[in-house]
C-alpha cells in the first residue's frame, strides 16, 4: 500500500522545511556566531553584535539595553559582568558605570 500525497501537501511541506531551515539559520547567527550585525534582538556568546538589544556573553555590544558578560555595552541601562557601561542605570560587577 503507498502512501498518496497530494501535490498541494508536498508544496506546503517543502515550504515548512525552507521556512524551518532560514529560522535555524537566523538562530545559529545570534548565538557562537563570529559576526551577529544582523542580530537585532539578542546576541549569545557572539563576536561582534552592535544592533542587538540584549548580549550575554558578547563583544561589541554598543547599542544594547542589557549586558550580561559582555563588551563595549556604552548604551546600556543595565550592565552585569560587562565593559563599558557608560550609561548605566544598574551596574553590578561591570567597568565604566557612572558614579562607580
Amino acid at each position: 500500500m503507498a502512501f498518496k500525497t497530494s501535490a498541494f501537501t508536498k508544496n506546503w511541506l517543502v515550504i515548512a522545511v525552507i521556512v524551518m531551515c532560514l529560522c535555524t539559520e537566523y538562530y545559529c547567527q545570534c548565538t557562537g556566531g563570529a559576526d551577529c550585525t544582523s542580530c537585532t534582538a539578542a546576541c549569545t556568546g557572539c563576536g561582534n553584535c552592535p544592533n542587538a538589544v540584549t548580549c550575554t556573553d558578547s563583544k561589541n555590544c554598543i547599542n544594547a539595553v542589557t549586558c550580561t558578560g559582555s563588551t563595549d555595552c556604552f548604551e546600556a541601562a543595565t550592565c552585569t559582568d560587562s565593559t563599558n557601561c557608560y550609561k548605566a542605570k544598574t551596574c553590578t560587577r561591570s567597568t565604566g558605570c557612572p558614579g562607580h
